[in-house]
């Protein structure tokens, strides 16, 4: 009768925990629990969740990731939760975007945000993003042989598109052909390696959406400057004909190609602020001349060539292959491959501000109020965020940084990948205290008892 009883008690307590699991934290401060803060934003999720952890299956960190994601399940069972190894299932993986180990993919109402590490600041900050209805837009410029968003091969963005869309941004084609003004709507324009020039008609109103207070990224390939060179050189920065070089053991210990130079060396800009130990790679850059003395911009180059680069005019040395470095007509680095324009925006006096909408065909963008400032960021390179090195080296994260910084979500702004490592400061008692135990007190500890077993045994004998 009392087996019965009891098993019928543990049936009881079985049935009871999996009907409704209850979770106590005695830890002091209520380490191993959500904040008040993540606990209210799970009150408003009403649809299903889905979070899915890229790690692979034999990570050390995968235990520790699936606590964290198991209180987020707890606290609201529209949550759930998977793992994907993305070494097992890389397809999956790259459909997905993945970028690193450690990522967190949140699906909501076809809303996906990802999160950079699986802990509760991380998860938290993506679920209140993805939560979102309104998503601002960034729009690419096409029409002129720009960069593909959706061609999976090496030199497409496919990969770009992919990790906008999961930082939490609504992209967009844009042919100013078809609508003749940027939208309203536009965070940000990007535009993506042209190989055709753009057409007097297109650069006015490039120039018109800056005037007005708008947010724009050029990126152009050597050789090829798509009618732009004149607009740029209206907001200090000049182009030549040239190509950037580098020869170095730190770039032959990677295999890299002289016409892939590298940049260690970034600007005090809030792009570039975390890119402390961090190397970009631009294949086929040219490089930026910057005009120091323009009145009413300001430039802060962002990326540097090292001293060991140096630029080749033409392309005749192609087809000589030429490659070394001539002191007689090449030109000894570094260079300016990236360039952050700060430009000062005059106010049109008596133009009401528009409300947010579709740019139609001679329409005009709002006035910017009196006494502000826009951006414009220009890389001398394409191929450092495509789809074949988008995911190499920082290359990644300084385009994902500068479509942030131009969108103002400078809380998006960081260096993706594993956690940083953080350095344990000992204070001189717990210094003491750790030498003590672990590097006499063990030693000793299993010295006398190797001497009390031995002794134990001789006296049996």
């Amino acid at each position: 009768m009392s087996v019965l009883l009891v098993l019928g008690i543990l049936v009881l307590a079985a049935w009871l925990t999996n009907w409704r699991p209850m979770r106590w934290d005695t830890t002091s401060e209520q380490t191993q629990s959500l904040s008040p803060v993540t606990k209210a934003l799970l009150k408003e999720v009403t649809k299903p969740l889905t979070l899915t952890a890229f790690m692979p299956e034999g990570a050390g960190e995968r235990q520790s990731a699936k606590e964290v994601l198991q209180l987020y399940v707890y606290h609201n069972p529209q949550v759930s939760y998977r793992f994907v190894d993305p070494e097992r299932e890389p397809l999956k993986a790259h459909q997905a975007g993945y970028r690193f180990a450690g990522n967190v993919l949140l699906d909501y109402q076809g809303r996906r945000q990802m999160a950079d590490q699986t802990d509760e600041n991380a998860i938290t900050n993506a679920l209140r993003k993805v939560m979102q209805v309104e998503r601002q837009k960034v729009y690419f410029l096409a029409g002129h042989g720009e960069r593909d968003l959706n061609d999976p091969k090496p030199g497409g963005f496919q990969v770009a598109k992919k990790a906008l869309d999961n930082e939490g941004y609504e992209v967009e084609s844009l042919s100013l052909l078809n609508r003749g003004a940027v939208p309203q709507d536009a965070a940000v324009v990007i535009v993506a390696g042209p190989k055709k020039p753009l057409l007097s008609t297109e650069v006015a109103a490039l120039k018109a959406y800056l005037e007005k207070g708008g947010r724009l990224l050029i990126m152009l390939g050597a050789f090829e400057d798509g009618g732009l060179k004149g607009f740029l050189t209206g907001y200090g920065v000049d182009l030549d004909n040239g190509l950037i070089l580098d020869v170095n053991q730190v770039s032959q210990s990677l295999g890299l190609s002289a016409v892939m130079p590298l940049v260690s060396q970034y600007g005090p800009s809030k792009i570039t602020q975390d890119f402390k130990n961090l190397v970009t790679i631009y294949p086929m850059a040219r490089p930026l001349i910057l005009k120091k003395d323009h009145p009413e911009v300001s430039l802060l180059a962002l990326a540097t060539t090292m001293s060991t680069s140096y630029e080749k005019l033409g392309k005749e040395w192609i087809k000589d292959e030429k490659a070394a470095f001539d002191a007689k007509t090449d030109q000894k680095g570094p260079f300016t491959v990236g360039v952050q324009v700060e430009i000062k925006l005059t106010p049109i006096k008596g133009e009401p501000a528009r409300k947010s909408g579709q740019g139609q065909a001679g329409e005009k963008p709002p006035a910017a109020p009196e006494g502000s400032k826009t951006f414009l960021v220009v890389y001398g390179d394409v191929d450092f965020a495509a789809n074949s090195f988008f995911n190499l080296f920082g290359n990644g994260d300084l385009f994902l940084n500068t479509t942030n910084f131009l969108a103002r979500a400078m809380e998006q702004i960081t260096v993706r990948g594993a956690g940083k490592a953080q350095l344990l400061t000992l204070k001189s008692g717990q210094f003491w205290a750790l030498f003590l135990v672990c590097l006499v007190g063990a030693p000793l500890l299993m010295l006398v008892a190797g001497i009390w077993a031995y002794r134990r045994r001789r006296a049996r004998r």
